[in-house]
Protein backbone atom coordinates (compact mmCIF):
# COMPACT_ATOMS: atom_id res chain seq x y z
CA UNK A 1 0.00 0.00 0.00
CA UNK A 2 3.09 2.69 0.93
CA UNK A 3 2.47 5.97 2.54
CA UNK A 4 0.22 7.21 -0.48
CA UNK A 5 -3.03 5.33 -1.10
CA UNK A 6 -5.05 6.61 -4.58
CA UNK A 7 -8.11 8.37 -3.63
CA UNK A 8 -11.22 6.31 -2.73
CA UNK A 9 -14.61 6.61 -1.69
CA UNK A 10 -15.57 8.69 1.42
CA UNK A 11 -16.63 5.73 3.45
CA UNK A 12 -12.88 4.43 3.48
CA UNK A 13 -11.02 7.33 3.91
CA UNK A 14 -10.84 7.45 7.46
CA UNK A 15 -10.48 3.58 7.97
CA UNK A 16 -7.24 4.46 5.36
CA UNK A 17 -5.95 7.86 7.26
CA UNK A 18 -6.04 5.65 10.86
CA UNK A 19 -4.28 2.89 9.07
CA UNK A 20 -1.71 4.90 7.71
CA UNK A 21 -1.06 6.56 10.96
CA UNK A 22 -0.74 2.73 12.35
CA UNK A 23 2.15 2.72 9.23
CA UNK A 24 3.66 5.75 10.74
CA UNK A 25 2.73 7.81 7.28
CA UNK A 26 1.29 10.47 8.96
CA UNK A 27 4.18 12.49 9.88
CA UNK A 28 4.72 15.95 11.42
CA UNK A 29 4.18 19.17 8.99
CA UNK A 30 7.21 19.21 7.12
CA UNK A 31 8.71 23.12 7.00
CA UNK A 32 8.87 24.36 3.18
CA UNK A 33 11.77 24.45 1.43
CA UNK A 34 12.15 27.60 0.53
CA UNK A 35 12.87 30.25 3.24
CA UNK A 36 13.04 34.06 3.39
CA UNK A 37 14.57 36.28 5.98
CA UNK A 38 11.73 38.50 8.37
CA UNK A 39 8.85 37.39 10.43
CA UNK A 40 6.28 37.72 8.30
CA UNK A 41 6.51 34.46 5.85
CA UNK A 42 4.36 31.36 7.32
CA UNK A 43 4.00 27.76 6.18
CA UNK A 44 1.22 26.74 4.88
CA UNK A 45 -1.96 26.44 7.99
CA UNK A 46 0.63 26.71 10.66
CA UNK A 47 1.56 30.22 11.56
CA UNK A 48 5.54 29.56 11.13
CA UNK A 49 7.74 31.59 9.58
CA UNK A 50 9.55 30.28 7.23
CA UNK A 51 12.80 32.15 9.39
CA UNK A 52 11.50 30.00 12.18
CA UNK A 53 12.22 26.72 10.69
CA UNK A 54 15.99 26.69 11.10
CA UNK A 55 18.45 26.39 9.06
CA UNK A 56 16.99 23.09 7.64
CA UNK A 57 14.23 25.00 5.91
CA UNK A 58 17.15 26.43 3.62
CA UNK A 59 17.72 22.76 2.11
CA UNK A 60 19.80 22.81 -1.03
CA UNK A 61 18.38 21.20 -3.98
CA UNK A 62 20.63 18.38 -3.58
CA UNK A 63 19.22 17.08 -0.22
CA UNK A 64 16.19 16.51 -2.25
CA UNK A 65 15.93 12.66 -4.13
CA UNK A 66 13.31 12.65 -6.84
CA UNK A 67 14.52 9.32 -7.98
CA UNK A 68 16.61 11.17 -10.90
CA UNK A 69 19.52 12.48 -11.78
CA UNK A 70 18.75 16.11 -12.99
CA UNK A 71 18.36 18.91 -10.12
CA UNK A 72 16.46 21.96 -10.10
CA UNK A 73 18.95 24.99 -11.89
CA UNK A 74 18.82 28.71 -10.91
CA UNK A 75 15.64 28.47 -13.30
CA UNK A 76 13.67 25.82 -10.96
CA UNK A 77 13.67 22.95 -14.19
CA UNK A 78 15.78 20.21 -14.81
CA UNK A 79 18.58 21.07 -17.05
CA UNK A 80 21.59 21.12 -14.00
CA UNK A 81 23.86 17.95 -12.50
CA UNK A 82 23.99 18.05 -9.42
CA UNK A 83 28.04 19.30 -9.36
CA UNK A 84 25.64 22.87 -10.54
CA UNK A 85 23.39 22.90 -7.39
CA UNK A 86 22.03 25.44 -6.01
CA UNK A 87 20.17 26.69 -2.99
CA UNK A 88 16.34 26.42 -3.78
CA UNK A 89 16.35 29.83 -1.54
CA UNK A 90 18.62 31.39 -4.66
CA UNK A 91 16.36 31.12 -7.45
CA UNK A 92 13.01 30.76 -5.95
CA UNK A 93 12.55 33.81 -3.58
CA UNK A 94 12.94 37.28 -4.55
CA UNK A 95 12.43 39.93 -2.10
CA UNK A 96 12.62 43.92 -1.91
CA UNK A 97 13.68 43.56 1.73
CA UNK A 98 16.13 41.09 2.04
CA UNK A 99 18.88 43.79 1.86
CA UNK A 100 16.96 45.67 4.77
CA UNK A 101 18.22 45.15 8.62
CA UNK A 102 15.77 44.12 11.10
CA UNK A 103 16.41 46.35 13.69
CA UNK A 104 13.47 45.08 16.07
CA UNK A 105 11.86 48.03 16.63
CA UNK A 106 8.26 48.14 17.12
CA UNK A 107 6.97 50.49 14.89
CA UNK A 108 4.57 52.92 16.30
CA UNK A 109 1.08 55.12 15.53
CA UNK A 110 1.98 58.02 17.29
CA UNK A 111 -1.82 59.84 16.57
CA UNK A 112 -3.20 56.30 16.97
CA UNK A 113 -4.95 56.33 13.41
CA UNK A 114 -4.05 53.41 12.85
CA UNK A 115 -1.43 53.96 10.07
CA UNK A 116 2.38 54.36 10.89
CA UNK A 117 5.31 56.43 9.49
CA UNK A 118 6.35 56.08 6.27
CA UNK A 119 2.77 55.60 5.26
CA UNK A 120 1.52 58.27 7.48
CA UNK A 121 2.97 61.12 6.16
CA UNK A 122 1.81 63.25 9.33
CA UNK A 123 1.82 60.97 12.36
CA UNK A 124 1.14 64.25 14.82
CA UNK A 125 -2.23 64.64 13.25
CA UNK A 126 -4.82 62.13 12.99
CA UNK A 127 -6.81 64.06 10.34
CA UNK A 128 -3.29 62.76 8.00
CA UNK A 129 -2.97 59.39 6.44
CA UNK A 130 -3.79 57.15 3.34
CA UNK A 131 -7.48 56.64 4.21
CA UNK A 132 -8.60 60.14 4.39
CA UNK A 133 -10.18 61.84 1.52
CA UNK A 134 -8.20 64.93 0.46
CA UNK A 135 -9.62 68.00 1.26
CA UNK A 136 -9.59 70.43 -1.63
CA UNK A 137 -12.51 72.98 -1.33
CA UNK A 138 -11.68 74.99 0.41
CA UNK A 139 -8.06 74.11 0.16
CA UNK A 140 -6.37 73.37 3.27
CA UNK A 141 -2.45 73.42 2.18
CA UNK A 142 -2.72 69.87 3.72
CA UNK A 143 -1.69 66.47 1.80
CA UNK A 144 -4.85 64.91 3.54
CA UNK A 145 -4.44 61.96 2.17
CA UNK A 146 -0.59 61.44 1.84
CA UNK A 147 -0.20 60.23 -2.00
CA UNK A 148 2.63 62.74 -1.83
CA UNK A 149 0.00 65.83 -3.49
CA UNK A 150 -1.71 68.72 -1.89
CA UNK A 151 -5.48 70.10 -2.82
CA UNK A 152 -5.67 68.05 -5.42
CA UNK A 153 -9.67 67.48 -6.58
CA UNK A 154 -11.41 64.22 -7.04
CA UNK A 155 -11.32 64.52 -10.61
CA UNK A 156 -7.60 64.06 -11.26
CA UNK A 157 -8.24 60.82 -9.40
CA UNK A 158 -7.69 58.32 -11.24
CA UNK A 159 -10.86 56.04 -11.92
CA UNK A 160 -11.14 51.88 -13.14
CA UNK A 161 -7.81 49.72 -13.15
CA UNK A 162 -4.19 51.31 -12.78
CA UNK A 163 -2.62 50.81 -15.43
CA UNK A 164 1.25 49.31 -15.20
CA UNK A 165 4.01 49.70 -17.09
CA UNK A 166 5.50 46.50 -18.32
CA UNK A 167 7.54 47.43 -20.94
CA UNK A 168 11.01 46.85 -18.80
CA UNK A 169 9.33 43.54 -17.28
CA UNK A 170 10.41 39.69 -18.50
CA UNK A 171 7.45 38.04 -18.67
CA UNK A 172 8.15 34.51 -20.03
CA UNK A 173 10.62 32.25 -18.34
CA UNK A 174 10.74 29.91 -15.19
CA UNK A 175 11.65 32.44 -12.28
CA UNK A 176 9.56 33.97 -9.43
CA UNK A 177 10.31 37.57 -11.24
CA UNK A 178 9.20 36.13 -14.61
CA UNK A 179 5.98 34.61 -12.91
CA UNK A 180 5.08 38.25 -11.02
CA UNK A 181 5.47 39.87 -14.11
CA UNK A 182 3.49 37.90 -16.37
CA UNK A 183 0.57 38.72 -13.73
CA UNK A 184 1.38 41.96 -14.29
CA UNK A 185 3.01 43.14 -11.00
CA UNK A 186 5.97 45.05 -12.99
CA UNK A 187 6.31 47.38 -10.51
CA UNK A 188 9.58 47.03 -8.14
CA UNK A 189 7.94 49.59 -5.45
CA UNK A 190 4.50 47.45 -5.55
CA UNK A 191 6.18 43.95 -5.16
CA UNK A 192 8.04 43.33 -1.71
CA UNK A 193 8.42 39.53 -1.53
CA UNK A 194 7.97 37.08 -3.98
CA UNK A 195 8.34 33.76 -3.19
CA UNK A 196 7.46 29.86 -4.38
CA UNK A 197 8.18 26.95 -2.47
CA UNK A 198 6.57 23.80 -1.31
CA UNK A 199 5.08 23.72 2.48
CA UNK A 200 4.56 20.11 2.46
CA UNK A 201 8.24 19.27 1.42
CA UNK A 202 7.26 18.44 -2.66
CA UNK A 203 9.82 18.80 -5.53
CA UNK A 204 8.86 22.17 -7.02
CA UNK A 205 10.27 21.38 -10.59
CA UNK A 206 8.56 22.24 -13.53
CA UNK A 207 5.69 22.99 -11.39
CA UNK A 208 5.70 26.72 -12.24
CA UNK A 209 6.10 29.00 -15.11
CA UNK A 210 5.38 31.99 -17.25
CA UNK A 211 4.78 31.28 -21.00
CA UNK A 212 2.82 32.68 -23.89
CA UNK A 213 0.10 30.25 -23.54
CA UNK A 214 -0.91 26.99 -22.40
CA UNK A 215 -2.05 24.33 -25.01
CA UNK A 216 -2.98 24.55 -28.39
CA UNK A 217 -2.94 27.65 -29.93
CA UNK A 218 -6.99 27.33 -30.89
CA UNK A 219 -7.63 27.07 -27.35
CA UNK A 220 -9.60 29.76 -25.37
CA UNK A 221 -6.78 29.82 -23.28
CA UNK A 222 -5.18 32.74 -24.98
CA UNK A 223 -3.69 35.53 -22.35
CA UNK A 224 -6.07 38.55 -21.04
CA UNK A 225 -2.95 41.12 -20.82
CA UNK A 226 0.47 41.97 -22.23
CA UNK A 227 1.03 38.59 -23.94
CA UNK A 228 1.68 36.10 -21.03
CA UNK A 229 0.60 34.31 -18.06
CA UNK A 230 1.75 32.47 -14.83
CA UNK A 231 1.30 28.58 -14.19
CA UNK A 232 1.07 26.71 -11.10
CA UNK A 233 0.41 23.46 -10.54
CA UNK A 234 0.12 20.26 -8.50
CA UNK A 235 2.29 18.15 -11.25
CA UNK A 236 4.58 19.06 -14.42
CA UNK A 237 2.69 21.64 -15.52
CA UNK A 238 3.50 21.28 -19.18
CA UNK A 239 2.82 18.03 -19.60
CA UNK A 240 0.11 17.17 -21.23
CA UNK A 241 0.25 13.55 -21.56
CA UNK A 242 0.54 12.67 -17.34
CA UNK A 243 -1.16 15.09 -14.66
CA UNK A 244 -0.89 11.42 -12.50
CA UNK A 245 2.45 12.78 -11.23
CA UNK A 246 2.97 12.60 -7.12
CA UNK A 247 5.99 14.85 -6.27
CA UNK A 248 5.25 14.35 -2.57
CA UNK A 249 8.92 12.60 -2.51
CA UNK A 250 7.80 10.19 0.88
CA UNK A 251 6.76 13.91 2.46
CA UNK A 252 3.80 13.19 4.70
CA UNK A 253 0.18 14.87 4.10
CA UNK A 254 -0.74 17.98 5.59
CA UNK A 255 -4.40 19.16 7.05
CA UNK A 256 -5.77 21.60 4.79
CA UNK A 257 -6.92 24.17 7.52
CA UNK A 258 -10.38 25.50 5.65
CA UNK A 259 -11.27 22.16 3.21
CA UNK A 260 -14.13 19.89 4.69
CA UNK A 261 -12.61 17.12 3.49
CA UNK A 262 -11.52 14.34 4.95
CA UNK A 263 -8.08 13.35 3.21
CA UNK A 264 -4.74 15.09 3.97
CA UNK A 265 -3.43 17.33 1.36
CA UNK A 266 -0.17 16.51 -0.92
CA UNK A 267 1.81 18.15 -3.18
CA UNK A 268 0.93 21.89 -2.38
CA UNK A 269 2.66 24.48 -3.87
CA UNK A 270 2.39 28.03 -3.02
CA UNK A 271 3.69 31.33 -4.57
CA UNK A 272 3.74 33.69 -2.04
CA UNK A 273 4.05 37.85 -2.63
CA UNK A 274 3.97 40.87 -0.09
CA UNK A 275 2.49 44.01 -2.29
CA UNK A 276 2.26 47.32 -1.52
CA UNK A 277 -0.73 49.17 -2.81
CA UNK A 278 -0.77 52.26 -4.89
CA UNK A 279 -2.37 55.43 -2.75
CA UNK A 280 -4.81 55.07 -5.54
CA UNK A 281 -5.91 51.86 -5.01
CA UNK A 282 -9.11 50.86 -3.75
CA UNK A 283 -8.73 47.14 -4.20
CA UNK A 284 -7.53 44.66 -6.79
CA UNK A 285 -8.88 42.28 -9.37
CA UNK A 286 -6.78 38.63 -10.46
CA UNK A 287 -7.97 36.39 -13.21
CA UNK A 288 -7.58 32.73 -13.62
CA UNK A 289 -8.46 29.40 -14.78
CA UNK A 290 -8.43 26.51 -12.45
CA UNK A 291 -7.75 22.83 -14.06
CA UNK A 292 -7.89 19.08 -12.36
CA UNK A 293 -7.64 15.40 -13.38
CA UNK A 294 -10.44 15.37 -10.75
CA UNK A 295 -13.28 15.89 -13.34
CA UNK A 296 -15.66 14.17 -13.16
CA UNK A 297 -15.08 11.15 -11.03
CA UNK A 298 -14.95 12.76 -7.78
CA UNK A 299 -17.79 15.57 -8.47
CA UNK A 300 -20.14 15.47 -5.26
CA UNK A 301 -16.84 13.79 -3.26
CA UNK A 302 -14.82 15.20 -0.55
CA UNK A 303 -11.67 14.28 -2.45
CA UNK A 304 -11.37 17.45 -3.84
CA UNK A 305 -7.89 19.35 -4.81
CA UNK A 306 -8.09 22.96 -4.20
CA UNK A 307 -6.87 26.41 -5.06
CA UNK A 308 -7.19 28.97 -2.27
CA UNK A 309 -5.93 32.92 -2.56
CA UNK A 310 -5.35 33.81 1.05
CA UNK A 311 -4.44 37.35 2.19
CA UNK A 312 -3.20 38.81 4.92
CA UNK A 313 -4.13 42.61 5.61
CA UNK A 314 -4.93 45.01 8.07
CA UNK A 315 -8.51 46.02 6.25
CA UNK A 316 -9.72 41.93 5.70
CA UNK A 317 -10.56 40.40 9.20
CA UNK A 318 -7.74 41.95 11.23
CA UNK A 319 -4.91 40.50 9.66
CA UNK A 320 -5.95 36.92 10.01
CA UNK A 321 -5.41 34.96 6.93
CA UNK A 322 -8.72 34.85 4.99
CA UNK A 323 -9.54 32.97 1.88
CA UNK A 324 -11.10 35.18 -0.85
CA UNK A 325 -11.86 32.92 -3.70
CA UNK A 326 -15.06 31.21 -3.15
CA UNK A 327 -18.48 31.06 -5.40
CA UNK A 328 -21.47 28.53 -4.35
CA UNK A 329 -21.81 25.06 -4.65
CA UNK A 330 -22.96 22.67 -7.72
CA UNK A 331 -24.85 20.70 -4.93
CA UNK A 332 -24.74 22.52 -1.81
CA UNK A 333 -27.00 19.81 0.29
CA UNK A 334 -24.22 17.11 -0.85
CA UNK A 335 -21.45 19.00 -0.95
CA UNK A 336 -20.24 22.28 0.66
CA UNK A 337 -16.98 23.86 2.40
CA UNK A 338 -18.17 26.55 4.69
CA UNK A 339 -21.65 28.21 5.78
CA UNK A 340 -21.57 31.88 6.20
CA UNK A 341 -23.12 32.21 9.44
CA UNK A 342 -20.49 34.90 11.10
CA UNK A 343 -21.45 38.32 11.76
CA UNK A 344 -17.99 39.37 10.59
CA UNK A 345 -17.86 37.64 7.00
CA UNK A 346 -18.93 40.47 5.33
CA UNK A 347 -18.60 39.61 1.52
CA UNK A 348 -20.83 36.67 1.33
CA UNK A 349 -24.68 35.49 2.52
CA UNK A 350 -25.60 35.10 5.96
CA UNK A 351 -27.00 31.11 5.96
CA UNK A 352 -25.51 30.61 2.42
CA UNK A 353 -23.35 27.45 2.04
CA UNK A 354 -20.26 27.81 -0.57
CA UNK A 355 -17.68 25.89 -1.65
CA UNK A 356 -13.76 26.95 -2.42
CA UNK A 357 -11.87 26.71 -5.99
CA UNK A 358 -12.09 23.02 -6.89
CA UNK A 359 -14.58 20.68 -9.07
CA UNK A 360 -17.50 20.98 -6.37
CA UNK A 361 -17.92 24.78 -7.16
CA UNK A 362 -21.09 26.09 -9.18
CA UNK A 363 -18.97 27.74 -11.94
CA UNK A 364 -17.34 24.43 -12.91
CA UNK A 365 -17.54 23.15 -16.46
CA UNK A 366 -17.95 19.69 -15.89
CA UNK A 367 -18.41 16.55 -18.68
CA UNK A 368 -20.08 13.57 -18.31
CA UNK A 369 -21.66 13.83 -14.73
CA UNK A 370 -25.27 13.60 -14.58
CA UNK A 371 -26.41 17.10 -15.85
CA UNK A 372 -23.46 17.66 -17.62
CA UNK A 373 -23.44 19.04 -21.32
CA UNK A 374 -21.63 14.91 -22.63
CA UNK A 375 -18.44 16.68 -23.26
CA UNK A 376 -19.20 19.74 -24.36
CA UNK A 377 -17.46 22.13 -21.58
CA UNK A 378 -17.49 25.74 -22.19
CA UNK A 379 -14.34 26.64 -22.44
CA UNK A 380 -12.05 25.25 -25.23
CA UNK A 381 -9.08 23.72 -23.36
CA UNK A 382 -7.11 21.53 -25.93
CA UNK A 383 -3.86 20.45 -25.55
CA UNK A 384 -3.46 21.34 -21.74
CA UNK A 385 -4.09 17.64 -20.99
CA UNK A 386 -7.12 18.01 -18.85
CA UNK A 387 -9.69 18.23 -21.95
CA UNK A 388 -13.28 16.68 -21.41
CA UNK A 389 -13.83 12.63 -21.57
CA UNK A 390 -17.18 12.01 -23.92
CA UNK A 391 -18.06 9.01 -21.11
CA UNK A 392 -17.11 7.71 -17.50
CA UNK A 393 -15.66 4.72 -19.08
CA UNK A 394 -13.68 6.88 -21.15
CA UNK A 395 -12.51 9.40 -18.58
CA UNK A 396 -8.62 8.49 -18.00
CA UNK A 397 -5.82 10.10 -16.07
CA UNK A 398 -5.45 12.31 -19.68
CA UNK A 399 -8.81 13.91 -19.07
CA UNK A 400 -10.18 16.55 -16.75
CA UNK A 401 -11.79 20.19 -17.14
CA UNK A 402 -12.07 23.29 -16.06
CA UNK A 403 -13.74 26.33 -14.43
CA UNK A 404 -13.10 28.47 -17.66
CA UNK A 405 -12.07 31.50 -16.86
CA UNK A 406 -12.89 33.19 -13.18
CA UNK A 407 -12.18 36.92 -11.53
CA UNK A 408 -11.67 37.35 -7.79
CA UNK A 409 -11.83 41.09 -6.69
CA UNK A 410 -10.87 42.41 -2.99
CA UNK A 411 -11.08 45.58 -1.16
CA UNK A 412 -7.52 46.96 0.24
CA UNK A 413 -6.72 49.88 1.74
CA UNK A 414 -4.73 52.63 -0.06
CA UNK A 415 -0.91 52.44 0.39
CA UNK A 416 -1.55 49.01 2.64
CA UNK A 417 0.91 46.50 3.00
CA UNK A 418 -0.53 42.83 2.60
CA UNK A 419 0.41 39.42 2.02
CA UNK A 420 -1.21 36.98 -0.99
CA UNK A 421 -0.29 33.11 -1.45
CA UNK A 422 -1.79 31.33 -4.08
CA UNK A 423 -2.11 28.10 -2.88
CA UNK A 424 -3.18 24.79 -4.56
CA UNK A 425 -2.53 21.08 -3.48
CA UNK A 426 -4.21 17.88 -4.09
CA UNK A 427 -6.32 16.01 -1.96
CA UNK A 428 -5.58 12.28 -0.14
CA UNK A 429 -2.70 12.00 -2.50
CA UNK A 430 -0.47 13.30 -5.02
CA UNK A 431 -2.20 11.83 -7.93
CA UNK A 432 -4.94 13.61 -9.87
CA UNK A 433 -3.18 16.66 -10.37
CA UNK A 434 -4.50 20.37 -10.58
CA UNK A 435 -3.55 23.24 -11.75
CA UNK A 436 -4.24 27.25 -12.30
CA UNK A 437 -3.34 29.92 -14.86
CA UNK A 438 -3.16 33.39 -13.11
CA UNK A 439 -3.20 36.59 -15.60
CA UNK A 440 -3.87 40.38 -15.02
CA UNK A 441 -3.64 41.28 -11.62
CA UNK A 442 -4.66 44.62 -11.37
CA UNK A 443 -4.94 47.24 -8.61
CA UNK A 444 -8.33 49.35 -9.08
CA UNK A 445 -9.73 52.14 -7.79
CA UNK A 446 -12.69 50.62 -6.59
CA UNK A 447 -13.54 47.10 -6.35
CA UNK A 448 -16.62 44.65 -5.63
CA UNK A 449 -15.65 41.69 -3.71
CA UNK A 450 -16.55 38.22 -4.82
CA UNK A 451 -15.45 36.02 -7.49
CA UNK A 452 -17.60 35.15 -10.79
CA UNK A 453 -16.87 34.20 -13.94
CA UNK A 454 -15.52 36.42 -16.38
Amino acid sequence: MGCTPRKVPVIFSVTIIAAMAVMGCVEEKQQPISAEKGDDTRAEGSGTSFADAGTDAQTDQSDIDDGSDTVESDSGWPNATEDETVSQSDFETHSQEEDTEDTGEQKTDKDGDGWHEPLDCDDENADVNPGQEEIYDPPNGVDDDCDGRIDEAPTTRQEGPIEPDCSGCPAVGDHVDNMRCAIDLCDDATVLVNEYGSPSGAITQQTYIAVERFGADVNDLAPLYNGSYALMGTGRVLDAGDHMVDLSAGTSGQTDPFGNAEGLSFDVMEWRMKLKAPKTAGGFQVHYIFFSAEYDDYIGDDFNDKFYMFIEAPSTNGGARTVINFTQCRDPDGYHDFVCDDASMDYCDQGERYCYIAINTALSECCWYDGCPGGQAATNIAGTGFECALSQASDLSNHGSSTGWLVTGWPVEPGEEFEIVFHIHDTGDGLYDSAVILDKFLFMSKVTAGTKPL
